[in-house]
């Protein structure tokens, strides 16, 4: 098995990633750039805070397609089972970082669903559950629900791999996903926003 093949992979997840949805899609329908707007980062929770519901869901639907894109053509284009897994794994770091920003991108939500989800969407469907609990019951506040969904997703998705069809490439990539996306979420921990 020859495992440099992860390395392209890993390129094209973060090259796929990293393309700025959020703001190619205002620059197209004359949004306001989420980046001055709200949090300032490019996904579609801001775009919704930004340009309205329109450009949330259409933003955030863009960002669950590359997500989804990068495992894909990682899965078909070569042959290692942890293929998908890079692929998927650095589309959530080009989506966060994305070097045609200067590294300010998005939060990974949407990004890393698509790409999970592409594999497994019934851990998807689990994961959005978990965080509709804790953002509507608990914290009230959707970076600190994310943050705490997403440290305990890899804990719960465990046991129930087999139920959930979660094989262990997709597993690794929803449980290091969900780090990467607990991550970015804290630097919003304290954060305040008109429309939550």
């Amino acid at each position: 098995m020859n495992h440099l093949l992860l390395l392209p992979a890993a390129l094209l997840g973060y090259l796929i990633g990293s393309i700025p949805m959020g703001v190619l899609l205002a620059r197209l329908f004359g949004w306001p750039d989420p980046r001055q707007q709200g949090s300032g980062h490019t996904g579609g929770l801001n775009s919704l805070r930004s340009g309205g519901p329109g450009a949330g869901v259409i933003v955030m639907l863009a960002d669950i397609a590359k997500g989804a894109a990068a495992v894909l053509l990682a899965k078909a284009a070569f042959p290692h089972p942890y293929a998908l897994t890079a692929a998927g794994i650095f589309a959530v770091v080009g989506h966060n970082w994305p070097v045609w920003l200067h590294f300010r991108g998005g939060m990974g939500l949407a990004t890393g669903a698509g790409a999970t989800g592409s594999q497994a969407p019934l851990a998807v469907v689990v994961a959005l559950g978990l965080l509709a609990v804790f953002r509507l019951f608990i914290v009230r506040h959707t970076p600190r629900a994310t943050v705490i969904t997403s440290v305990l997703l890899p804990v719960i998705l465990w046991p129930l791999r087999t139920l959930l069809h979660l094989d262990l490439p997709t597993y690794v990539l929803a449980a290091v996903a969900s780090l990467l996306i607990a991550a970015r979420h804290t630097t919003d921990w304290n954060r305040v926003y008109q429309v939550e």
